[in-house]
């Protein structure tokens, strides 16, 4: 009886209750039956809307007619899914009842943005069709797995191969943008405080990054994307914390200081960035970014056109530079057991919805012109790459109007404050732009409201959501 209690204490227990997930992933990697998807965007890309969409897709999947190019509800062999727990038990549950209630409220509402990590677990039970899967077994369940975390904090990924000195010039150098150097100028006063050979000021040192800190988020106000680090800008459990108390000092100090006797400002500086690298960086990588087998990279193209070039190109920089925080690489047995590889990538054009149907081609050009290098080097490992335009909710229905005695097609919908418009956004370039379109662009892109999905029951009507997802997951459900 004691032996019994003792056996059944130790197995409720939560690190043996992890080791038992572990081991049921491992078996399920084994047998290809497990899936974990890095849905990768910076801020304001859809990222939560479209996971709320997926799963809402998924969980409506079995009868669904939203889905025509998903073959394994196009053939009829999706049995059901259904969410089960998430896999880490010190991460949040994705909040999707929150984000359909946001969709279902009047007038209807775009999910909360990400302000966390959160997780979400999906078993997709569904018919075989492959030969071997077949004869082992007429059913089989794949394991889908879903992380949700902070666009803004994806950027300081690429900040582990950096040191301070490296990222300390790479600001400065940026500041040479005349814009970002008039956002800067707050802050840029604040150093002339300093006493470079003294001690340093605790407090003057938190009110210095105090000032940094507010320029970042005038930068993302201002419509930049390479917002450096993530986490002062959106802190989390660190608001407060002297790991968030650096800013970068200007280069020229940098060796003044190296030649004092005396530890000063550049030496906490220093140390706080390598405990912000060591303590917040690494961990966040560690547990979120190593294990994934197939990505999807939301890229907001529209927002950023509006906001012109140094918002357009400060994403195309963001993109390329984040590609380079995965592990890209054809997948095999033990890679998939022990240190996985993303195999397939999907670069997606998030919030086609936004422009007329005639535009869409565009935007997928545009897409592809802007992650080219990227691309290439991924290819050259042996992934499997595709680029597509889509809307994971469809926020407007398409409409005909007449402008200058021409029709042409416009978008109908609710603006932020809920009122109807119609309107013609305008053409999307086909290529990067170079300094001479901004000056003569004619476009102007709308925010919409999601459109009220018409029933609990099905899932919410989209731009080739089904697409995406026979892309990402078709392979595994055969």
């Amino acid at each position: 009886m004691k032996v019994n209690i003792l056996i059944k204490s130790l197995t409720e227990h939560a690190s043996v209750k992890r080791l038992q997930g572990r081991a049921k992933v491992l078996g399920s990697r084994l047998a290809d039956h497990h899936v974990s998807l890095a849905v990768t965007g910076l801020s304001k890309s859809g990222k939560t809307a479209f996971i709320t969409s997926i799963v809402n897709q998924l969980l409506h999947g079995r009868d669904s007619q939203t889905l025509p190019f998903f073959s394994v509800v196009a053939q009829k062999r999706l049995i059901g899914v259904k969410r089960a727990v998430q896999p880490d038990m010190t991460v949040a549950r994705f909040a999707y009842e929150d984000g359909v209630d946001k969709l279902f409220s009047e007038p209807p509402q775009w999910p909360k943005s990400t302000d966390g990590v959160s997780q979400v677990r999906l078993l997709i039970k569904y018919q075989n069709q492959s030969g071997l899967r077949r004869i082992l077994s007429e059913q089989s369940t794949l394991t889908l797995d879903i992380t949700d975390y902070p666009g803004e904090w994806l950027l300081d990924l690429p900040l582990l191969e950096m040191n301070y000195r490296q990222w300390c010039e790479s600001f400065w150098s940026d500041l040479k943008d005349a814009k970002k150097s008039e956002l800067a100028d707050a802050f840029k006063q604040s150093l002339s405080g300093i006493d470079w050979q003294a001690e340093p000021d605790e407090i003057q040192i938190q009110t210095i990054a105090e000032l940094f800190t507010q320029f970042l988020h005038a930068c993302k106000e201002a419509g930049f994307q390479l917002i450096q680090p993530g986490r002062f800008v959106l802190p989390g459990e660190l608001v407060g914390a002297p790991v968030l108390q650096f800013f970068p000092v200007p280069p020229e100090q940098l060796d003044v200081e190296l030649q004092s006797e005396q530890a000063g400002v550049v030496e906490l500086m220093t140390s706080r960035y390598e405990q912000y690298q060591k303590k917040v960086i690494k961990p966040f990588y560690k547990q979120h970014f190593k294990r994934f087998d197939r990505q999807i990279v939301l890229v907001d193209c529209l927002t950023a056109l509006n906001q012109g070039a140094h918002s357009f190109n400060d994403l195309r920089n963001a993109i390329n530079w984040l590609l380079s925080s995965f592990h890209y690489g054809r997948s095999n047995l033990l890679k998939r057991i022990f240190s996985p590889n993303i195999d397939k990538l999907m670069f997606a054009a998030s919030k086609s919805d936004h422009i007329t149907p005639d535009q869409q081609s565009n935007l997928v050009v545009l897409l592809e012109s802007m992650i080219h290098q990227a691309r290439q080097q991924i290819q050259y490992e042996g992934v499997e790459t595709e680029s597509t335009a889509f809307s994971a909710i469809k926020a407007s229905q398409v409409g005909v109007s007449h402008i200058n005695n021409e029709q042409v097609q416009v978008l109908q919908g609710l603006n932020k404050t809920g009122e109807s418009i119609a309107l013609f956004p305008g053409e999307v370039p086909k290529m990067c732009p170079d300094e001479s379109f901004w000056a003569q662009q004619g476009f102007a892109f709308p925010e919409f409201l999601p459109a009220k999905p018409t029933s609990h029951q099905t899932g919410f009507e989209h731009i080739r959501l089904d697409h995406v997802l026979e892309f990402v997951l078709g392979d595994k459900l055969e």
